[in-house]
């Protein structure tokens, strides 16, 4: 696609619309950061294991304590609410993803 005009910062342009660009350039910069989590995480894992401190697939058995659990779903709620309250908001009202995560936990019961 070609440069529409006012971009001349260098960057490259895929879309009519800059703000596109820049939401393609946010998402490539978190799958970055993800990557690099994870790849932390299983440099963590082996030598964790290695060591003999966790047995192997420790992390995969794992099953949060029933008395922590709710705040584990709380504050996976607050993480989801804080990503997508921006958006919904715009198209659903600024208590969308609120009544949504209601719903959802009413009908895990929760």
């Amino acid at each position: 696609m070609k440069n529409p005009a006012g971009i001349t910062d260098g960057q490259m342009v895929f879309f009519e619309d800059p703000a596109v660009d820049k939401l393609l350039g946010m998402v490539l910069a978190l799958a970055g950061e993800i990557y690099v989590q994870r790849d932390r995480i299983r440099v963590l894992e082996h030598l964790l294991t290695e060591n003999g401190t966790l047995p192997a697939g420790a992390a995969e058995s794992y099953r949060v304590p029933d008395a922590a659990a709710g705040e584990w779903r709380a504050e996976r709620d607050a993480f989801f609410d804080r990503i997508l309250t921006p958006l919904a908001a715009d198209y659903l009202g600024p208590e969308a993803t609120h009544r949504a995560a209601a719903a959802q936990r009413r009908a895990a019961g929760s």
